[in-house]
């Protein structure tokens, strides 16, 4: 966010003399020039403010926060919200992508992980099954954004994540394609370093799906499709949560579990049902009533 958006406009400014209009011409000169989200624009007013609540604390800073009062642009686009994976799109990506894409997309749809924390992701945080009637784990512990290796997003997002059979057997498999290793990334690019998982979509899968006429809606749709496709499945939220490691069951209630639409004409049909019933007598025959599409 510094190098990207804030350096050129603020690196020289003193800290004791930027007001609140000052950060306003920024957020807005950002919004102009670069044509973000909204959601990216509050990203970046809260690192600004959390430099200022930091150089208070260090001392060298006395006075009112001056990002408070700062307002997103109006004018700025809602960012459009990321569309959850079915259990049949992620099928078909398995069944035509190559290694390792397909352990990665894999790894991304039946555990849920951020991007960072799959690119964190190193053979010792693997514990594979002990036996036929436990699952193993991959133990969330670091993630890594670009080049820099550091802690999960949340405490709560440094826990271990179930692997399912389906999966277990995908890695094990990758790990032999990797000479065996017992250490580093699991997904590792040819210097060892972890994998641009980015850069092996534009590499090894985008002609692919989209010769599969299967649509890309980034990696972080697959954790959402796990929230979703487990709420299809009627696994409760709080459950759900815990697998996805969220700090609350609002955040995944909210943001991740998305009905499709098969799902909610089969809710629908289920409470039309449900009403024919409620109205009836005890004893009345009732004709069948077409639903209305």
């Amino acid at each position: 966010m510094w190098s990207q958006y804030l350096r050129d406009l603020c690196a020289e400014a003193w800290l004791r003399e930027v007001k609140t209009h000052n950060v306003q011409s920024w957020l807005e000169e950002i919004a102009r020039d670069h044509k973000i989200s909204r959601t990216t624009l509050k990203h970046i007013k809260n690192f600004l403010s959390g430099v200022f609540r930091h150089a208070a604390q260090q001392g060298y800073f006395d006075g009112a926060n001056p990002v408070k009062l700062a307002e997103i642009p109006a004018f700025a686009p809602v960012a459009a919200e990321t569309k959850p994976y079915s259990l049949e799109e992620i099928a078909a990506m398995l069944r035509v992508l190559p290694e390792p894409a397909a352990t990665a997309v894999a790894t991304a749809a039946f555990t849920g992980l951020r991007l960072g924390e799959l690119r964190g992701l190193t053979w010792g945080s693997y514990q594979p099954a002990q036996d036929d009637d436990s699952l193993g784990w991959l133990n969330v512990t670091r993630s890594v954004w670009r080049n820099t290796v550091g802690d999960p997003k949340t405490t709560k997002s440094k826990a271990p994540v179930p692997v399912i059979p389906q999966l277990s057997q995908r890695l094990d498999e990758h790990r032999v394609r990797c000479g065996n290793r017992v250490s580093g990334p699991i997904f590792a690019n040819s210097l060892g370093r972890p994998l641009d998982l980015e850069g092996c979509y534009r590499r090894d899968m985008k002609d692919i799906l989209k010769k599969a006429t299967i649509l890309w809606h980034g990696w972080h749709g697959f954790r959402r499709g796990l929230a979703s496709n487990l709420n299809r499945l009627g696994i409760d939220d709080s459950v759900i949560q815990r697998i996805l490691r969220h700090s609350t069951v609002a955040t995944t209630q909210n943001h991740y579990i998305k009905t499709t639409a098969p799902d909610a004409v089969a809710a629908m049909k289920q409470f039309s049902e449900a009403l024919l019933c409620s109205t009836c007598a005890p004893n009345e025959q009732v004709d069948e009533v077409p639903l209305i599409h």
